[in-house]
């Protein structure tokens, strides 16, 4: 898991010196700005248990309310999947809508931060459990291009945080 980190640390890096370009986006996120986000994370889970298979997390978000320079709300959906063990194998599946309030830092970056509610959906063996899903989060997103970007996000619920790339559209 730590060289899955530092190799997208070091995409990100990259990323971020090949980004000089002339063609900037004046507010990452506003009023009917659509984005789509795929990431890989860290689960939370018990102590005891080991991770099988690292968080993939998408979401979908759109901008509702442009409040001009203090920034804008987006609201959307996410999905995610994750594995974890101890002497049985679990599955988790995470569904849900978040909602998240942007702060646009510079013409192309911004950070923000929100909540997730949903269900999760824990199988091992033949039983599955349904249990309820959140996460807090606070994140940073740069576009390197006007459709184009990264995103990287710390929070607490289903996942310690994430990061991944970003497509506008």
């Amino acid at each position: 898991m730590k060289k899955t980190i530092i190799s997208a640390l070091f995409i990100l890096s990259v990323f971020f010196s090949a980004s000089a370009q002339d063609n900037y986006v004046p507010n990452v996120m506003t009023k009917g700005t659509n984005m789509g986000n795929i990431g890989i994370g860290l689960p939370v889970i018990k102590p005891g248990y080991k991770m099988s298979i690292p968080t993939i997390i998408a979401f979908y978000e759109v901008g509702i309310v442009d409040l001009g320079r203090p920034g804008s709300v987006g609201v959307g959906a996410q999905v995610g999947f994750w594995g974890y063990k101890d002497f049985m194998h679990y599955y988790n599946t995470l569904l849900g809508l978040r909602g998240a309030y942007h702060f646009t830092i510079m013409k192309n970056w911004e950070v923000y931060g929100g909540a997730m509610f949903g269900i999760t959906l824990e199988s091992h063996s033949s039983t599955t459990k349904l249990k309820f899903g959140w996460q807090t989060f606070a994140g940073t997103r740069y576009m390197f291009t006007p459709s184009l970007g990264a995103f990287v996000e710390l929070g607490y619920g289903a996942t310690y945080g994430s990061i991944g790339a970003t497509y506008r559209f």
